[in-house]
């Protein structure tokens, strides 16, 4: 009889991108057999504390290691660890994470691409990943003689990363005084990114008007409850899981690693109204852009942007081809195909479905348009993305 292994998770389930990473592990465990998983079936579900993990027994843990305590206490118990946390330096077990300076360059590359002449970083000095991000984005700036200022701002405590009340910190307000409208902003990550949303809404700025915005994790419930809806770079938390399970199952094996270190390239950068749009000046255009970003996942046609604008078709029309370089509706279905990419990527969504999510009356409307702004039907589309472990 096969032994099962019994395996702590050390994480919050309230990010979209912890959800996929146990979805990750939950992949890899169907595959290469199943552990016992330490869970808390009452409300909230909930995984293993810290202060748990101090009396547990068993034979692997997969945690986000943030204190040098939790690092005595991980090898003291002297079980198969993998870290899921560029916190801290020095780390002595095998680590997992995402490569932060492709993140810190996907970042400068898009905000470059707005034609802006002042750039900044907000984000916590404390973690590493932070700074490492931050490195990055200035490097990649430096390189087009692009200025930086670095807005450091702290944790809420030492012992925790962002929660909800660091959200209220009044840290995004003296931060983004600092900065002179408009500029580029890169947030450390998508709790970073909504603060900062709020400091402006405080002080009176206009995003993306004054601060385009771009952050990272794509949180879909968070990126979307932010007002205006948050920019932000997608990573890959399932394969991020899948991976980090796959470590830990080689270790409690007894098998060694091919790397003590792996790290796991950003997706993409998934477009919202955040960063959408700076440079248009023509402010019925830049109403018509944003009515179109919010209802990427809606049916809607010119006659519905017409009904939010207090002119013509015909001035919008010639206005939008000179702002553009194409038409209303061009841009309406550019939009909804780029929606149906992201679900495409994120889903395993059936095609009608896929459809219907992204704006579409009907299925054969939507492959004919796909097709168009493609070149590909959307299985051909969904084909060609990288396999998912």
């Amino acid at each position: 009889m096969q032994e099962v292994k019994k395996v702590a998770l050390r994480f919050s389930l309230t990010s979209g991108f912890s959800r996929d990473m146990v979805h990750g592990i939950i992949a890899y465990m169907r595959k290469h057999g199943p552990w016992q998983i330490d869970m808390r079936s009452e409300e909230p579900i909930s995984l293993t504390t810290w202060a748990e993990l101090k009396h547990w027994e068993g034979d692997g843990i997969i945690a986000p290691v943030y204190r040098k305590d939790h690092v005595a206490m991980l090898k003291a118990k002297g079980v198969a660890v993998v870290n899921t946390s560029a916190a801290l330096e020095d780390m002595p077990f095998p680590t997992i994470a995402f490569d932060n300076e492709a993140i810190g360059i996907m970042a400068a590359e898009h905000l470059l691409e707005h034609e802006l002449d002042r750039f900044a970083f907000i984000g916590p000095k404390e973690w590493d990943y932070s700074v490492m991000r931050c490195n990055s984005y200035a490097k990649a700036l430096r390189k087009q003689k692009a200025p930086c200022t670095k807005c450091w701002i702290r944790p809420a405590s030492a012992s925790k990363q962002l929660d909800e009340s660091w959200v209220e910190s009044n840290h995004y307000l003296e931060a983004i005084k600092q900065l002179q409208p408009p500029v580029g902003v890169f947030a450390s990550n998508d709790r970073v990114g909504y603060g900062i949303l709020r400091a402006c809404q405080q002080l009176g700025l206009r995003v993306p008007e004054d601060i385009c915005l771009i952050s990272v994790d794509n949180d879909e419930i968070l990126c979307n409850l932010a007002n205006p809806n948050l920019s932000s770079i997608s990573l890959s938390g399932e394969e991020f899981g899948y991976q980090a399970a796959a470590m830990l199952d080689a270790q409690m094996k007894g098998l060694p690693l091919e790397r003590d270190n792996v790290m796991i390239p950003p997706e993409r950068v998934v477009l919202r109204n955040s960063s959408d749009f700076l440079t248009v000046e023509d402010r019925y255009v830049a109403d018509a852009l944003r009515y179109i970003r919010n209802h990427a996942s809606r049916f809607i046609d010119v006659s519905d942007v017409m009904s939010v604008l207090p002119i013509s078709r015909r001035s919008l029309e010639r206005r939008f081809q000179d702002v553009v370089g194409h038409g209303v509706y061009k841009e309406i279905s550019r939009c909804h195909v780029e929606r149906a990419k992201e679900l495409l990527e994120q889903t395993d969504w059936p095609v009608s479905r896929i459809a219907r999510e992204s704006g579409f009356n009907s299925t054969n409307r939507f492959e004919d348009t796909f097709r168009k702004e493609t070149d590909l039907s959307a299985t051909a589309y969904r084909a060609k993305l990288p396999a998912k472990s």
